[in-house]
C-alpha cells in the first residue's frame, strides 16, 4: 500500500507542468470572457498564450512516473513559473513606466498574459535543458568512475594514440601516472612481434567486423614482458582497448599440460612395469594369483580408465567452440541408439517432444550429446541390477514398460518449459539404480570438492562442465521408487513457441 501512495505521489508531481499550462489557459479564456472583442482579434491575442499553455499539458502528461520523471517535472514547473512570473512583472513594470512617460494609460491585461506565456514556455524550455544536461552529465560522471574502478585495463585510443586511459591500464605496464601515456601511439607498449601482429590481424578485423579478440604480449617500463589478454572494440572516431594480465592463467595451463603429459604418458608406463611383474609373481604362484595379483590387476585397468577418461574430456571441452547444432529428438535418438548398442541387457526408453504442424523441434549444440551419453553411462554401469541383468530376455509392453523387474532401465526425456519470458529445452535422464551419493551430487552443483564432498570420478565432472559452458542448469532429483533423475536444463536458442506433446519412441 506504501507502495502504491508513493507512486500516486509521484504521478501528481509529474501533473504539476500540466497544472501551469492548464491554468494559463483558464488565464486565456478568463480573457476573452472579460473583455470580449472581434472573433479575429480574440484569436489573434490568444493564439501565443494557447499555444504554450497546450504544449505545457501535453509535456506534463508525457512526464514518466519513477524518480527522474519526477525530479524532471518540479524542475520545469520551478524554472517555468519563475519566468513566467519575472516576464509578467518586467512587462507590467515597462508599461506602467511608458505610460508615466508618455502621458496615455491602455489595457495591460493583453501584454501581460503575453509575457507570461511566454515566460512560462521559456522557462521549460530551460528547466527540461537543464535537467537533460544534468542527467548526461551524472551518468558520464558514473560511468567514469566504473571505468577507474576496473580491475582491467581501458584506454581509448583515436588516429593511433591514447586519448584516455585508466589507472589499472597505466600500471600493467608500469606507469605510475595515466597521463603520461596520453597521446603515445597505443601499440608502443607491445613486443615487436605484437606490433606486426596488430598490423597483420587487429587492424583489419576491426574494419570488417569492429572488433578483435585475442592474446598479445606487453612491454613494461623496465624492459619485462607479460602476456595479455586483449579486446578491442572500434567507436565512430577510434577504439576502445580492454587488457587484463594473464599471466598467472597461463602459467596454470602450463602446469597443468605439464602434469597432463606426466600422468598421461610416465604413469601408464609405470603400470606397464607393475602389471608386468605382477603377471609374474601370479604365473608362480597360483595363490598370490587369486588373492593379490587379481584385485592389482584391476586397480590398473580402473586407473587407465580414469586416465582414457581424462583424455576423453579434454577433446570433448576442446571440441565445444566447434559444437553444431542439432534437433533435441536428433539428440536424444543419438543418445538412445549408442546405449541400446553399447548395453543390450538393459531397458532404454526415450520421450522427445513432438511439435505441432508448422512448428520446428527446439536445437540444441551437439556436445550435450557427450553429457547425455556420460549420464547414460554412469546410470547403467553403477546400477545394481546390471550385474545380474546378463541373459535376460528384455520383454516391453506396450507402454513401453518392462516386465523384467532385474533389468536396468534408463529413460531419456526432452520436452519444452514455457513461461511468460522464455522457453528452456529440459532433458532428464532418470534411472532406477542406487542413486548418487549427496556428498557427490553437492560437490558438482557447489563446483568445488573437499574432504567430505567428493565425487568418485570424472563423469559428472564432464557433465556439469558441458552443461554450464552452453549456459544451461544442472539438478538432481531422487525418486520415490528408487533411483536419480538428473535434469539438464537449457535456453531455447530458437526461441520457438509450440504447444508441448510427448509421444514415446521405442
Amino acid at each position: 500500500m506504501g507502495g502504491t501512495i508513493r507512486r500516486a505521489a509521484g504521478r501528481a508531481r509529474t501533473r504539476t507542468v500540466s497544472l501551469v499550462g492548464f491554468g494559463l489557459l483558464a488565464i486565456v479564456g478568463a480573457y476573452g470572457l472579460t473583455f470580449g472583442g472581434p472573433s479575429l482579434l480574440l484569436v489573434l491575442e490568444a493564439a501565443v498564450p494557447t499555444t504554450i499553455g497546450v504544449g505545457l499539458v501535453w509535456y506534463g502528461l508525457r512526464s514518466h512516473d519513477d524518480e527522474s520523471g519526477t525530479e524532471r517535472a518540479t524542475i520545469v514547473t520551478v524554472t517555468s513559473c519563475s519566468c513566467g512570473a519575472l516576464g509578467a512583472l518586467f512587462c507590467l513594470s515597462s508599461i506602467s513606466l511608458l505610460s508615466l512617460r508618455m502621458g496615455f494609460s491602455g489595457g495591460l491585461a493583453q501584454p501581460a498574459i503575453n509575457a507570461l506565456s511566454v515566460g512560462l514556455g521559456f522557462g521549460a524550455v530551460l528547466g527540461h535543458v537543464y535537467v537533460e544536461f544534468s542527467t548526461h552529465s551524472r551518468e558520464n560522471e558514473r560511468l567514469s568512475r566504473a571505468v577507474d574502478a576496473s580491475m582491467d585495463g581501458i584506454a581509448v585510443v583515436v588516429d593511433g594514440r591514447h586519448v584516455y586511459v585508466n589507472e589499472a591500464y597505466a600500471s600493467l605496464y608500469g606507469y605510475r601516472d595515466e597521463a603520461t601515456l596520453e597521446g603515445r601511439q597505443w601499440w608502443t607498449v607491445y613486443t615487436n612481434e605484437s606490433r606486426r601482429r596488430i598490423e597483420r590481424e587487429v587492424v583489419p578485423a576491426l574494419s570488417d567486423r569492429s572488433y578483435w579478440r585475442g592474446t598479445l604480449t606487453g612491454t613494461r617500463t623496465d624492459g619485462t614482458t607479460f602476456p595479455q589478454s586483449v579486446t578491442v572494440s572500434a567507436l565512430a572516431d577510434g577504439y576502445v582497448v580492454v587488457v587484463r594480465d594473464v599471466t598467472d592463467q597461463r602459467d596454470r595451463e602450463q602446469r597443468i599440460q605439464v602434469l597432463n603429459r606426466v600422468l598421461r604418458h610416465n604413469l601408464r608406463n609405470a603400470f606397464t612395469v607393475i602389471r608386468g611383474h605382477a603377471n609374474l609373481i601370479g604365473d608362480r604362484n597360483p595363490e598370490l594369483e587369486q588373492r593379490h595379483i587379481t584385485p592389482i590387476r584391476a586397480e590398473i585397468d580402473d586407473l587407465l580408465t580414469t586416465a582414457d577418461k581424462a583424455r576423453g574430456v579434454e577433446r570433448t571441452l576442446d571440441r565445444h567452440g566447434d559444437a553444431e547444432l542439432i534437433d533435441a529428438s536428433e539428440a536424444v535418438r543419438r543418445v538412445t541408439d549408442r546405449a541400446r548398442a553399447a548395453y543390450p541387457d538393459a531397458r532404454i526408453v526415450s520421450r522427445i517432444e513432438n511439435p505441432g504442424r508448422g512448428s520446428t523441434m527446439l536445437s540444441i549444440e551437439d556436445v550435450v550429446v557427450d553429457a547425455l551419453d556420460e549420464l547414460v553411462d554412469n546410470a547403467i554401469e553403477h546400477n545394481t541390477a546390471n550385474a545380474s541383468s546378463s541373459d535376460i530376455d528384455v520383454a516391453t509392453d506396450g507402454d513401453g514398460r518392462d516386465d523384467t523387474a532385474a533389468t536396468p532401465t534408463v529413460e531419456i526425456t526432452a520436452h519444452t518449459v514455457d513461461t511468460e519470458s522464455q522457453s528452456r529445452l529440459e532433458f532428464t535422464v532418470a534411472d532406477d539404480g542406487p542413486g548418487i551419493p549427496a556428498t557427490e551430487r553437492r560437490a558438482i552443483l557447489e563446483g568445488h570438492e573437499t574432504a567430505l564432498d567428493h565425487g568418485s570420478g570424472l563423469g559428472l565432472w564432464l557433465v556439469n562442465w558441458i552443461v554450464r559452458s552452453t549456459g544451461g542448469e544442472l539438478s538432481f532429483a531422487e525418486s520415490d521408487e528408487g533411483g536419480t533423475t538428473v535434469r539438464l536444463s537449457f535456453p531455447d536458442v530458437t526461441d520457438t513457441k509450440r504447444e508441448p506433446t510427448s509421444v514415446p519412441t521405442q
